[in-house]
């Protein structure tokens, strides 16, 4: 469009049309440049991390008492605790080819000052899935209670002391330790 000499405001209206679309071309061009330049330009490093975990099994053994007495006769075939039956509850993760299992083992034989009763006189039966009869040994660890699943197992064990005819007024003491193993 031709310019006007009385129409002053159009030539400079023109003028800075001209000059300002010339002027954000140019900028946004070079927008575009260094923006596609910055991302040539820019580094980057990747490393990975590794994770493990090591989840350890864990076995929980609770006895509702810690201590079992017995008291009778020398002449009594069968001496039964004074306590009654030992509570046992079994806490831990299993499989069919890895099982829970549950074993007892005597330190020693029965002890008092002057003599001594095998600590396989003691014996026990078994109640609760699992839990298997059975008589205490010095020498290995017996079998108490066997699970093949995860889980909480319960039953009780009840305890005596079978009379060989051998036994002799006094007071014994042995000690046992239950083990509770998880594969």
């Amino acid at each position: 469009m031709p310019i006007k000499e009385d129409q002053p405001q159009t030539r400079l209206y023109q003028a800075a049309t001209i000059i300002l679309g010339f002027s954000f071309g140019w900028a946004w061009l070079m927008i575009m440049v260094l923006a596609a330049l910055g991302s040539a330009w820019a580094a980057e490093d990747r490393k990975n991390l590794q994770i493990i975990a090591h989840i350890r099994p864990r076995a929980s053994l609770t006895l509702n008492r810690t201590t079992i007495t017995f008291v009778g006769d020398e002449d009594q075939p069968v001496i039964q605790t004074l306590e009654g039956p030992v509570q046992v509850t079994a806490k831990g993760r299993a499989s069919p080819s890895q099982p829970l299992t549950l074993t007892a083992r005597a330190d020693s034989d029965l002890q008092d000052a002057a003599a001594g009763i095998p600590i396989s006189l003691v014996q026990w039966t078994a109640q609760g899935q699992g839990l298997r009869n059975g008589a205490l040994n010095r020498q290995s660890e017996q079998l108490v209670g066997r699970w093949t699943q995860s889980g909480v197992n319960q039953g009780q064990l009840e305890f005596f002391l079978k009379n060989n005819g051998n036994l002799g007024p006094g007071d014994y003491a042995a000690s046992v330790t239950l083990t509770l193993s998880s594969p």
